[in-house]
């Protein structure tokens, strides 16, 4: 199985914390770009797909709401011709509550999409100017509950430890965010990047650093599990209740499953199976005009990884999730390089991870220190 990303660089201005690539653009004729995305998807079908069933496509960005509704209707039906796409697949549409309404994601829906994640980040006003959003909290309170009334799949996005924030006021902001008609949650703790204009706040002394405290990833987890909200994955959460199936979303676990996964778009990165087996990573370059100019004849430039890449890669995702890795999975020679399996047993006898039919699974302690075990394992 794999998933098609699609990666949209515009939005209409650049939030303070952002470091992806993105444009701020006031204005963008997004259906000009239809035949570039063609042209890659296209490139991948020849040189890489296997047929094999796609169980996710994925518009991301920057802000893919602000994509047309043709757009979306001209690229999912170039899709479905050029690929193998399971009837139930998840469609996914990246939002920002100040370029979507009802009417418009109602014919989003028509269009194809069926599952929406709204990047609320805060609903606390003076958090969003800190942030750099363009919306408000009454914005995003009813983007979510107009959203809700027109998708049976909806996840909002929130940020914590933002600058300043006190972890009490995180835990009444989480526990009235969890009480919204939404089906999942992500949660992602601030990180202070290079090159972003709250870097720049922060040096100047504008702006608190952020805590160092991991009490906001406790809390997190604590007060997302009291509201019947499981953690699948480090930042993820599904609602749950008797008789609901748990929506979690296909796209990020093909990521963390290190299934293949084709990226279209400036910036976009791609992690592929050759021809000849071996896994490569494939990324297209960030500047959007030179990204234009490559597309209408593109070619690739394949990077094969060596097993040390794959096994780390495989380590840091898998790692996230619930499930943990199958260590039968992992090439023994590799395993046996890494001292692997006492290292695993001191983990164990630390509380940090545990085993379970063959596979290394951290506990909330492991999850805590995820970098660092993943350091270790790969030391």
């Amino acid at each position: 199985m794999s998933t098609i990303y699609i990666h949209y660089p515009f939005c209409l201005s650049k939030c303070y914390y952002c470091d992806f690539n993105s444009i701020a653009c006031k204005r963008t004729n997004s259906i000009l770009y239809l035949p570039l995305y063609a042209n890659v998807l296209n490139l991948f079908n020849r040189e890489f797909y296997k047929g094999e069933k796609i169980t996710s496509i994925y518009f991301g960005g920057g802000t893919p709401s602000l994509l047309s509704v043709e757009f979306i209707e001209e690229i999912l039906t170039h899709i479905h011709n050029t690929f193998n796409i399971t009837s139930d697949a998840e469609i996914t549409l990246e939002v920002n509550p100040k370029t979507i309404d009802k009417n418009k994601a109602k014919r989003y829906k028509e269009a194809g999409i069926n599952r929406l994640s709204i990047g609320i980040q805060s609903f606390i006003d003076a958090d969003l100017k800190i942030l750099g959003r363009i919306h408000n909290s009454y914005d995003a309170l009813t983007c979510v509950y107009e959203m809700c009334h027109t998708f049976n799949n909806v996840s909002i996005d929130l940020i914590y430890n933002r600058p300043g924030q006190k972890v009490e006021d995180w835990v009444q902001e989480l526990k009235k965010a969890l009480q919204l008609p939404i089906q999942h949650v992500s949660l992602y703790e601030l990180i202070i990047e290079d090159n972003t204009y709250m870097k720049h706040l922060i040096d100047k002394g504008f702006l608190p650093k952020p805590s160092v405290s991991d009490k906001f990833l406790r809390k997190t987890f604590e007060i997302a599990e009291a509201n019947n909200f499981e953690m699948y994955e480090v930042s993820n959460f599904a609602k749950t209740c008797t008789g609901y199936k748990p929506l979690y979303s296909r796209h990020n676990l093909s990521y963390w499953n290190y299934e293949d996964y084709y990226g279209v778009g400036a910036g976009a990165h791609s992690r592929v199976h050759s021809k000849n087996g071996r896994k490569c990573a494939i990324s297209q370059c960030c500047n959007i005009v030179k990204w234009c100019n490559w597309a209408k004849n593109p070619v690739f430039k394949i990077e094969e990884l060596f097993d040390e890449e794959v096994y780390t890669e495989k380590l840091l995702m898998g790692l996230r999730t619930k499930l943990g890795i199958n260590i039968n999975d992992y090439d023994k020679e590799i395993l046996k390089t890494h001292n692997f399996y006492f290292k695993i047993k001191q983990l164990i006898d630390n509380e940090y991870a545990y085993l379970n039919k063959g596979r290394m699974i951290l506990t909330v302690e492991g999850m805590l220190r995820l970098n660092i075990i993943v350091s270790y394992l790969t030391s």
